[in-house]
């Protein structure tokens, strides 16, 4: 079950991560993995430029217009990461209007934004999390059309579980906030309570309704797997069950957001990969078997 990529650049990108989705791509076989890994190091890649605020501005607007060149086929003198992600266009043909998706979602990152309502912030979660579902349905080779729906979905619980886990070091780093204005001056929080860190009532209260909105994306997901597709989708499930367990984490552990961060044991995150990846195997072999 290696999980190293051949591309030094590739590996280099999802070596420092350390993210739950690299670690979910284990359970893939060989050739998806390894297409897996450069599409992921992409979107790591986008995400760190538009991030970093150690990076003057202009110099992050030009490196995400690089990467936009790249998509589009118009760059010359590609790295070696870039050739990469490039080869996985040629062999799988995602929509590039979805891969421009991602970085115009990065690109809302560049200046704190507020999202007056949960419409507005899942647009955001679309392009961050809900395109890189679809392009990664592609390369896992998902036959069934409503494995797009499953992958809509499924980016809207994992986003919303990162933006909870993340609340307070997001306002730390450019008092972002991922949260609906409209939401939070409902529950009575406000944005002077999250800068020190309150967790009363409405805090609670605010909590509540996120995490019930995460938890309905991930039912959503589950009921719309397609049996067909359940092969394909083995990293998929592997994210859906390590997130919505990190979920269940945070919330019976009282949503103590601005004292830690919530991460499974990484005991935990080997047993899920584990079982996938002897799924995925016996669910082949038996595939190959029938045929």
């Amino acid at each position: 079950m290696s999980s190293i990529p051949s591309n030094h650049a590739v590996h280099g990108v999802v070596r420092r991560s350390r993210s739950n989705l690299a670690f979910a791509l284990a359970c893939l076989p060989r050739g998806r993995r390894d297409d897996m890994y450069s599409f992921y190091a992409f979107c790591r890649v986008v995400d760190d430029i538009a991030d970093d605020e150690g990076i003057p501005l202009e110099k992050r607007i030009a490196g995400l217009q690089r990467w936009r060149d790249v998509i589009h086929g118009r760059a010359t003198n590609l790295s070696e990461l870039e050739e990469a992600v490039t080869g996985v266009q040629e062999r799988h043909q995602p929509p590039v209007q979805e891969m421009e998706e991602i970085i115009e979602g990065v690109s809302m990152d560049l200046q704190p934004m507020h999202y007056a309502t949960w419409a507005e912030l899942e647009r955001y979660c679309y392009r961050v999390a809900g395109c890189v579902g679809l392009v990664s349905i592609r390369i896992f080779g998902c036959a069934m059309p409503q494995s797009r729906d499953y992958a809509l979905a499924l980016g809207n619980a994992l986003q919303i579980t990162n933006i909870l886990r993340d609340i307070h070091g997001d306002y730390q780093n450019g008092q972002r906030i991922y949260l609906p204005q409209d939401e939070i001056a409902t529950a009575g929080y406000t944005e002077a309570d999250l800068a020190r860190g309150k967790m009363n009532d409405a805090f609670q209260a605010l909590m509540t309704q996120q995490i019930a909105r995460a938890r309905y994306y991930y039912t959503r997901a589950t009921d719309l797997l397609a049996p067909e597709d359940r092969i394909p989708l083995s990293a998929s499930e592997t994210m859906r069950r390590i997130y919505s367990e990190t979920l269940d984490l945070l919330d019976n552990d009282g949503r103590r957001v601005f004292d830690k961060r919530y991460r499974l044991p990484h005991w935990r995150k080997v047993q899920i990969v584990g079982s996938a990846w002897i799924n995925g195997v016996w669910a082949r072999a038996w595939k190959s078997h029938v045929a």
